[in-house]
């Protein structure tokens, strides 16, 4: 389905002028007059919640930031510079990306904030009150749904709910608030959502009740995986259930959409898209960056610099031969594409190309690179590429298949396997739809395995791995992380040469696999040594940039709600 935004589409993808995306809580003055002359109208309002969707509005988060999990949880290599410190796991207070991903996802609160405090009381004309409540319960999506990323990335973090009133009272030096009760915030904004909003927004893109259901699910799985809290884990777990069935069974079956399109701009707003970054050709921060910055060369990409990264090696064991998923998720030797590079008559990955003898694309440590979200240069897909790292297929926050997973995820609840009927059945869905062997049970682990092939550089292992470890304790995390998700393969692997039974290796046989072989020691020709994850990884530190300006952020967390709702460390032991 393509983008249904048309006049609009401006609007949608440049975001609110109404939040700063400099500062932690400050947005910029708004003329309330001005403000009740615009909001008299419900196509005003609704043009302000366009921005809550807008790649703008989030261009900090997925720009600079969320990718970067992709290479925390071992699914993209790649070693150099600040983004280097995320594959080992060695990030700082004062790596940089830390302080954009911070800034993103508050960037959307502030917005979400802007038209719950700011906005909604100066509406009038013809606005009615279920215009207002649409605009509300997607605001408050949005927040509750940011909050709870925060908490995973950051575990204790400040919970945000009405920052002109904070500027206001002079409140600008912030605490961290505990982990558990900025679940109980971004949980009664979930729910408020989830009673507030329409079945039926009438536009594709946007939040409607049975999508808020879904995002409600995740949370409650995320809580549900604890055992430090003293939560009700079986009513939470059967919460997640509840969301998730009514999602899947009122969505188009996920057997009859397509994975191979799934991340190209003819697949925008669909059937698979639960929530979505808005992207456009609009210039820098406006669109979808990663077709410039996980593109292999300039033979398939007009602005390209992904050369360097790959999908680890673990990663690429985890798929059966005969997974559709696969090709779409990166590219190895022999793998054809008609959509890139078109006028050269597509696109034919090796591990070194050449032409006319010369090197035209080197390899790479992996054997491999990215295809997910890689749509090609912009003559291969009708403009929908910039040469402002600006693409216009939309990044996904949470697609139908995470439902599903989800829904087999809460239905195990506590236990550590599960052979229910409707479980599996939803389960064996996303396999059928990948064209491998269906399961009659399944265990934790299993589960964890399948969510990585379905969303490799998703940015969603990440949560997989913390709710695991919520679940299981450091320890089990770190054995399943660092053995490569049961591959047996550290993410220090690479492939080199073999010169000792390959003397003469050149354009005769440099495309065939058995001349390569896997090393994980610098003795052995690798670049590194085994590189092994730590505990303190999974907690990432409050930027230095935030925390210098709020010193209040570097004293221990408190509750939110004044009451002893748990430490925020949340590690499962």
């Amino acid at each position: 389905m393509k983008n249904i935004i048309k006049t609009s589409a401006a609007a949608l993808l440049l975001g609110s002028s109404l939040v700063s995306c400099n500062d932690f809580l400050t947005i910029d003055p708004a003329d309330k007059p001005v403000l009740e002359t615009f909001y008299n109208t419900p196509e005003a309002l609704r043009s302000t919640t366009m921005a809550l969707y807008a790649s703008k509005t989030w261009s900090n988060f997925h720009m600079n930031f969320q990718w970067k999990m992709d290479m925390i949880n071992g699914d993209m290599f790649y070693t150099y510079g600040d983004e280097g410190q995320w594959y080992f796991g060695t990030y700082t207070a004062v790596n940089p990306y830390l302080n954009e991903g911070w800034k993103g996802l508050y960037n959307v609160i502030l917005d979400a904030n802007s038209i719950i405090h700011d906005i909604i009381p100066v509406c009038n004309g013809t606005i009615t009150q279920a215009d207002k409540d649409q605009a509300i319960g997607e605001a408050r999506a949005f927040r509750g749904y940011c909050h709870y990323m925060l908490a995973e990335v950051w575990h204790d973090v400040p919970v945000i709910e009405n920052n002109s009133e904070m500027i206001s009272a002079g409140i600008l030096d912030v605490p961290r608030n505990t982990q558990a009760s900025v679940y109980r915030f971004a949980m009664e904004d979930l729910d408020a959502a989830v009673e507030l909003l329409p079945e039926n927004t009438g536009d594709s893109y946007r939040l409607n009740k049975r999508k808020a259901r879904a995002l409600r699910a995740k949370l409650a799985v995320t809580m549900a995986a604890h055992t430090d809290y003293g939560y009700d884990r079986d009513a939470l777990y059967a919460k997640a259930a509840a969301d998730a069935l009514d999602v899947i069974e009122n969505t188009q079956a996920l057997t009859d959409i397509d994975f191979a399109t799934l991340f190209d701009v003819e697949s925008n707003n669909g059937p698979e898209s639960i929530l979505a970054i808005q992207c456009g050709v609009l210039g820098y921060s406006y669109g979808n960056a990663r077709n410039t910055a996980w593109s292999r060369s300039s033979v398939i990409a007009d602005q390209t610099w992904g050369a360097g990264k790959g999908p680890t090696i673990s990663l690429q064991k985890m798929y059966e031969r005969n997974d559709r998923r696969r090709m779409w998720t990166y590219m190895t030797n022999g793998d054809y594409y008609p959509m890139l590079n078109r006028a050269g008559g597509g696109y034919t990955y090796q591990y070194v190309s050449r032409d006319n003898g010369d090197v035209l694309e080197d390899k790479n440590e992996m054997l491999a690179h990215i295809k997910k979200y890689i749509i090609g240069k912009g003559a291969d897909c009708d403009g929908n590429v910039g040469i402002n790292q600006d693409a216009a297929n939309n990044i996904y926050l949470m697609r139908l298949a995470d439902v599903y997973l989800t829904y087999v995820e809460a239905k195990m609840g506590t236990a550590s396997e599960t052979s229910d009927g409707l479980a599996m059945k939803y389960y064996n869905m996303v396999r059928q739809r990948a064209g491998v062997s269906e399961a009659s049970s399944l265990t934790y682990e299993e589960l964890l395995k399948e969510r990585r092939r379905e969303f490799a550089f998703e940015s969603q292992t990440w949560f997989d791995t913390q709710r695991y470890r919520y679940r299981a304790g450091d320890e089990a995390a770190l054995r399943f992380i660092n053995g490569g998700y049961g591959t047996g393969i550290n993410r220090a692997a690479m492939y080199v040469p073999d010169y000792n039974k390959y003397p003469n290796i050149d354009a005769s046989n440099e495309n065939n696999l058995d001349i390569y072989l896997i090393v994980d020691h610098v003795a052995d020709g690798a670049q590194y040594d085994p590189i092994n994850i730590s505990a303190d990884a999974f907690i990432a530190p409050i930027p230095a940039a935030v925390s210098s300006s709020s010193p209040a952020l570097q004293g221990d967390p408190v509750d939110y709600y004044g009451g002893g709702s748990g430490s925020g460390e949340g590690n499962g032991e």
